[in-house]
């Protein structure tokens, strides 16, 4: 169980991945509670919203990060290319 102080810092977190909610801090929030309650994504759409939300925004945050990188790595190559 988080602490008081723990529960603070993750305000605007999605309870069921841990990054920042993209819809705000009041969705976070309703999802928190509702995730807190009888959640369960199998037999409630609300539930189901919240997890698809989740799960697609984690695969924006692992398709940012993955071009990021590559894009990094071209970076290196094209000054490797030009020394």
């Amino acid at each position: 169980m988080m602490t008081s102080n723990e529960s603070e810092s993750r305000k605007g977190f999605c309870p069921v991945y841990d990054i920042d909610c993209p819809s705000g801090l009041e969705a976070a929030e309703d999802c928190e509670n509702r995730f807190k309650t009888d959640y369960n994504p199998l037999t409630n759409f609300r539930d189901s919203d919240i997890e698809h939300c989740a799960i697609y925004r984690m695969e924006q945050k692992v398709a940012v990060s993955k071009a990021s990188d590559a894009e990094t790595e071209e970076n290196k190559n094209s000054s490797k290319d030009g020394e």
